[in-house]
């Protein structure tokens, strides 16, 4: 009897043991995700494309009584259309990121095993790459829009 309690105790101490290795882990990945994918500087971003919108919908409400209904109506589903394509490509970005940062994680947990070669990511962080390449070139279109207004008044 006292062999099967201390094969339980044995049992249960590796299996605690165990599941703290992985949820710490699960933690580093989470942690390393957070530092890869969400800096300052993506959301910076971000934050100035708001801005812009807010501002773009600002002057919209000035001019209302300017325009017809339906050239109201159009520029605010612009508008509303510019918000939500940039949603999606900061959606797009985060999901690239992550599923790079997480196969950068894994290689660096593996760094001695030959199976999480250096091309092992490539994939990924071609994806990424892209994804932010999408964000760049729509943002820049965006400026051009404002650049090109401006330069009318």
């Amino acid at each position: 009897m006292k062999l099967y309690s201390s094969l339980f105790f044995t049992f249960f101490v590796s299996a605690c043991t165990s599941q703290e290795a992985v949820t710490d882990v699960a933690g580093q990945k989470t942690t390393y995700i957070q530092g890869e994918c969400y800096d300052s500087s993506t959301y910076s971003l971000t934050e100035t494309f708001d801005e812009f919108i807010d501002e773009r919908q600002q002057e919209l409400k000035i001019l209302r009584p300017e325009l017809t209904s339906e050239n109201y109506e159009q520029l605010d589903y612009a508008l509303r259309h510019f918000t939500t394509y940039w949603t999606q490509l900061r959606q797009e970005r985060d999901q690239a990121c992550e599923e790079h940062a997480t196969c950068e994680f894994i290689r660096l947990k593996n760094y001695d095993s030959q199976a999480y070669n250096r091309e092992f990511c490539d994939g990924t962080d071609f994806e990424y790459n892209v994804s932010r390449a999408k964000m760049i070139h729509f943002f820049n279109d965006i400026e051009r829009l404002q650049l090109q207004r401006s330069a009318q008044q």
